[in-house]
Parts: C-alpha cells; structure tokens; sequence
C-alpha cells in the first residue's frame, strides 16, 4: 500500500517540482524488529539511515542499503509462494519470541 500510494504521490506531483520517494529497506537491527546486534545483511539503525539519506531525490522507489537490494534481487527470482512461505514462518518466529519474551516480564 505504501509503494503504490507512493508512486501514485511521485507521478501526480512530479511536475510541479515535489519529489516523493519510498524506500524499500528489508530488516534493520530495532527493537521493534527484535534484532540487537546488526551484521551485513542487517544494518545498523545509524547504517541504515546513512545509506538512506545518500539516496535521497534518485529515484521514486529504491532499496538504499546495497546488500538490501541484492538480496531483493535474488528474492525475485524465486517463487512468490516460496517466499510468502518463508516470510510467514520468520513473522511467527520473531512473534512468539516477543510473547515469550513477555511472559517472562509477567512474572
């Protein structure tokens, strides 16, 4: 929904010199990701968000941080039900680890 509200934003108000752009990142080490320890195919916050202000008025859709885009590469190359499938199982994974991680707050 972003990328296509995005675009749509980028062609209607391209002519009148405004520029928008979506960036496309796939995991970043956050707490909300529940990743702590960043790794090159998982960039910092601070890593992210350099590779991102360098790509800033480039293009209307990009993946910023460069091992990002070469591992979107190689997902479009496989089977769109093969990568649901791994999507949904990391998802479930990182959602129990965070219930669980809860729970034991809870006592």
């Amino acid at each position: 929904y972003i990328d296509q509200f995005s675009r749509c934003l980028y062609v209607e108000y391209k002519r009148s010199g405004i520029d928008v752009q979506c960036q496309v990142p796939l995991y970043v080490a956050t707490k909300m990701a529940s990743i702590k320890r960043s790794s090159f195919l998982v960039p910092s916050t601070d890593g992210y968000a350099r590779a991102a202000m360098r790509w800033i008025g480039y293009e209307p859709r990009c993946t910023p941080y460069w091992p990002h885009s070469l591992l979107w590469g190689l997902i479009h190359m496989l089977p769109e039900s093969a990568v649901d499938a791994w999507r949904l199982q990391f998802c479930l994974a990182v959602r129990k680890k965070g219930q669980l991680k809860d729970s034991r707050k809870k006592e």
